[in-house]
């Protein structure tokens, strides 16, 4: 009996592994067969051997089929038609001969870091083979199976169980023996005795007692068991809720060599979700590479989930550092500044995340330099020889985190509990988010970026002159510190900061809902067909492609189309089939099907559309500014039907640069336009010519005379550097632009105004509400509630017409570009934050001021 249910056993395996195999093979054998379709379908130019015509296609002959195939993907209108054309093409391409591989067009790396700060690091950790970017990517829930029996039956664990194994050791002791704490500790103590007119010795005790606390609940209790417990569970879980997580595997080998060198790793990855810290560490697990210790807020320190986090690398930092607003608790600071330091010399790799929290607008949000002002500290006083710093973006089809409309509209956070956590996992598990992307920048070295950085803050204006050097004080770290931080430092690390940020905006995954967000609330708020929504989708892809952003979708566009609509669901765009009857010379009548689409555009669904949409205005950021300064330079004239009659409507380039650069001032707080190693100026010029290549405006040269035009041009090639910056001024105030009053130019130049208009209408109304606080003085909170009553009232009248103008974040940006204007003062008080209008504009002409010189930017042009 014993060996007959052996020998049953042994048959259901090896049944199991020759029906897996045989699967396997159809899957791959039709996987490929799509993509040969697919690269044969695209194809505009082949390389072939001589070989007899009659055996393959011309080259005429492919780019007549290529033509005759476009005409009729245009006449599909439903999923089923386009299938069918792929069934017959693929008969065709099953008895033809097979053809070589199509030439797609050959991408960049697209993330090697900055050419000008690092270029050492640049031709460092990527070989010439992995700057090439590989279609498709890796799949890291798919696991390899071993060539054993049993790694192919039980693959995950097999695959977990060959993990390397890494030592994670703890600096606790090492910390309470740290100097600087111990310095912290006195200062605190001394602080006790004067305030509550203790002893010293009681003193000193209550203050090592809460420097032990603070540490003790602050550190990470990491555990290789538990990682690796928590990567299997991973394995089983996340494929029931995601689609795929896709990485490039040159751009692991990249990683991988970067921690062979020895130094710590600091990923910085951009925050949408509470998955991202967890899909950093799944990745750098499964690829044998340290897993990170990663800063997370208190909140998450919630019964059970907060030790087994704890257990999983994360160390937790309070949300609010100094419990009493406008004063420093040097302790905690102490403890925290000397953790990250001392976790550093151990050998730890840190993650976390320069934004602070999870962006609540779908857009990057600005850094915040506090722990990276540690890692500075910690290079410049020597715990550490060099760190390699690695920006690294990610992005959702469908955020796992559900959306944060509340929040934008100005109801209070809900604080995580045991119960909502239980909740939202089980909520999440229940739905489907289609594919995740990871894209990871190429590292680069600390040493060599502050160097580059000091060099640039160290460039004086006379030669000779002794350049100074930054060097380390105990005043310097934000975090440790005291009130008086030193401002060469604190714009080092604001610089760096920034750089990350821009980097990894840069190399953010743009997915199918971001594309179909993006046309339908930017380009057919008030609906269009499935035809005109395929159309504007190719031709983006086209732009985005030869931008050379990464796109996480590939295949036919109605396809991508249809798959982001359900993604998006009924909630946000809405989907309706219409009957057209189209009756012809009286007699004939003819029935089209037509499928409607519609956005969503009412409050709250809008909000949470434009999460998805605003991922893709960080792309078409510069030309929008461009173009919403030429509207303010032009507004008397670009309706005047005198001037449109003589199609002569042209503006000045330092005038519509002038406008350009106040508009990235406004919006400083919301994007970030360019490197900081970068001149802005030079940047909008730049600007200004693409949007002269593609014709929206044209340079008037028939102003000038020839002889100014020759000089102008012949000049180029002998500029004395030292005059470059005059000669840019001189001719800037004499080059003209005419506006383009093409149809098609008009229509584009308004599509890139309306990517600006919401924040430009949050921004307009927030400086409209600063006449509320001549002669008196709101909290923070209530001047938010009145900023967003005043948008409402204006969506409600029609006079606002984006309801994502309703949004807290841009609010409170606003009040901090006030506060930079010094046109409001921000005072703390009883944790509360004060906000009263400066003297000299406390008064209503003064405040109207302020409004004008935003709502300028505000105003449109009629297109009709």
């Amino acid at each position: 009996m014993d060996g007959l249910v052996e020998i049953f056993l042994f048959c259901g395996v090896l049944y199991y592994f020759f029906n897996l195999r045989a699967n396997n093979m159809v899957e791959v054998f039709s996987t490929r067969l799509q993509e040969v379709y697919a690269k044969w379908e695209t194809r505009t130019d082949v390389t072939r051997n001589s070989e007899p015509a009659a055996s393959r296609f011309s080259l005429d002959g492919l780019r007549r089929v290529g033509q005759q195939v476009t005409q009729q993907r245009r006449r599909v209108s439903s999923r089923e038609q386009i299938r069918k054309v792929r069934e017959s093409s693929l008969y065709r391409i099953k008895e033809a001969e097979p053809l070589t591989p199509a030439v797609f067009r050959a991408h960049s790396f697209l993330h090697l870091c900055c050419n000008s700060c690092t270029p050492s690091s640049k031709n460092s950790l990527v070989s010439t083979t992995s700057k090439q970017y590989q279609i498709g990517g890796k799949d890291i829930l798919i696991v390899d199976p071993g060539p054993s029996l049993i790694s192919k039956i039980f693959r995950h664990i097999s695959h977990v169980y060959s993990f390397k194994k890494y030592d994670y050791p703890k600096v606790t002791q090492t910390i309470l023996n740290d100097e600087r704490l111990k310095d912290a500790i006195k200062l605190t103590a001394r602080d006790t005795v004067t305030s509550e007119g203790c002893s010293e010795d009681s003193a000193m005790a209550k203050a090592e007692a809460r420097a032990k606390t603070i540490l003790l609940q602050m550190q990470s209790n990491i555990s290789d068991f538990l990682l690796r417990i928590t990567i299997w569970v991973l394995y089983k879980l996340l494929p029931c809720i995601l689609q795929s997580t896709v990485v490039q595997p040159s751009q692991i080998e990249m990683l991988k060599k970067a921690s062979d060198t020895g130094l710590p790793l600091v990923m910085l990855p951009l925050h949408k979700s509470h998955l991202d810290y967890i899909m950093i560490s799944f990745l750098m697990l499964s690829n044998n590479i340290k897993s990170p210790l990663i800063a997370a807020g208190d909140n998450l320190k919630i019964p059970f989930f907060g030790k087994l986090l704890s257990s999983l690398g994360a160390f937790f930092i309070k949300r609010r550092i100094d419990p009493v607003l406008g004063r420093k608790d040097l302790l905690y600071r102490a403890v925290l500044h000397t953790y990250v330091m001392e976790s550093l010399r151990a050998g730890h790799n840190i993650e976390f995340f320069m934004e602070g929290g999870r962006s609540r607008t779908g857009k990057p949000c600005m850094p915040k330099g506090g722990i990276l002002s540690v890692i500075v500290d910690a290079y410049m006083d020597g715990t550490i020889e060099d760190a390699l710093l690695v920006p690294v973006a990610m992005n959702y089809e469908r955020l796992v985190d559900g959306n944060f409309v509340r929040e934008q509209l100005g109801q209070p956070k809900k604080m995580e509990t045991f119960r909502s956590t239980i909740s939202a996992i089980w909520s999440t598990l229940m739905g489907s988010y289609g594919i995740v992307k990871i894209e990871i920048c190429q590292p680069f070295s600390l040493r060599e970026m502050l160097k580059s950085f000091q060099a640039q803050q160290n460039k004086l204006p006379v030669t000779g002159t002794v350049e100074k050097t930054l060097k380390y004080t105990m005043s310097t770290s934000s975090l440790y510190g005291t009130d008086v931080v030193v401002e060469e430092h604190r714009q080092l690390v604001d610089s760096i900061a920034r750089h990350v940020v821009y980097d990894s905006t840069k190399a953010t995954p743009i997915m199918t809902t971001n594309v179909v967000a993006f046309l339908l609330l930017n380009k057919f708020r008030d609906g269009c067909t499935l035809d005109k929504l395929v159309e504007a989708f190719d031709s983006i892809r086209q732009e985005l492609d030869w931008l050379d952003k990464v796109v996480a979708f590939c295949g036919e566009s109605i396809d991508i189309i249809n798959h982001a609509l359900d993604i998006l669901g009924p909630g946000l765009v809405q989907q309706q089939r219409q009957e057209i009857t189209e009756t012809i010379e009286g007699q004939s009548v003819r029935k089209e099907v037509i499928t409607a689409i519609r956005p969503v555009s009412i409050l709250p669904n809008v909000i949470e559309l434009s999460y998805y949409s605003n991922t893709m205005v960080v792309h078409y950021i510069l030309d929008s500014v461009v173009v919403t300064g030429l509207y303010a330079a032009l507004q008397s004239e670009i309706n005047d039907p005198k001037a449109i009659a003589e199609n002569d409507i042209s503006v000045f380039q330092d005038v519509l640069l002038e406008k350009t650069l106040k508009v990235c001032d406004i919006l400083k707080y919301e994007f970030i336009f360019c490197k900081p190693c970068q001149d802005l100026e030079q940047v909008v010029l730049e600007a200004i010519g693409n949007l002269a290549v593609t014709g929206i405006i044209t340079l008037k040269e028939e102003s000038y005379l020839q002889d100014e035009i020759w000089s102008k041009r012949y000049a180029k090639n002998f500029d004395d550097s030292s005059d470059e910056e005059h000669n840019r001024k001189k001719q800037s105030k004499k080059l003209q632009y005419k506006l383009s009053l093409d149809p098609e130019h008009s229509s584009r130049m308004e599509f890139l105004h309306t990517l600006l208009r919401p924040w430009i209408d949050t921004y307009t109304y927030s400086a409209f509400t600063l006449r509320k606080l001549v002669g008196r003085s709101l909290s923070e909170r209530d001047l938010v509630c009145e900023v967003l009553a005043e948008i409402k009232t204006n969506l409600d009248r029609g006079i606002v017409s984006y309801g994502e103008s309703l949004c807290v974040d841009p609010i409170k940006n606003s009040f901090k570009l006030f506060e930079k204007w010094n046109v409001l003062e921000c005072h703390p008080q009883e944790n509360v934050k004060i906000y009263y209008l400066k003297e000299e504009y406390d008064e209503d002409s003064a405040a109207n001021q302020i409004y004008e010189s935003i709502a300028q930017f505000k105003w449109t042009r009629n297109i009709d």
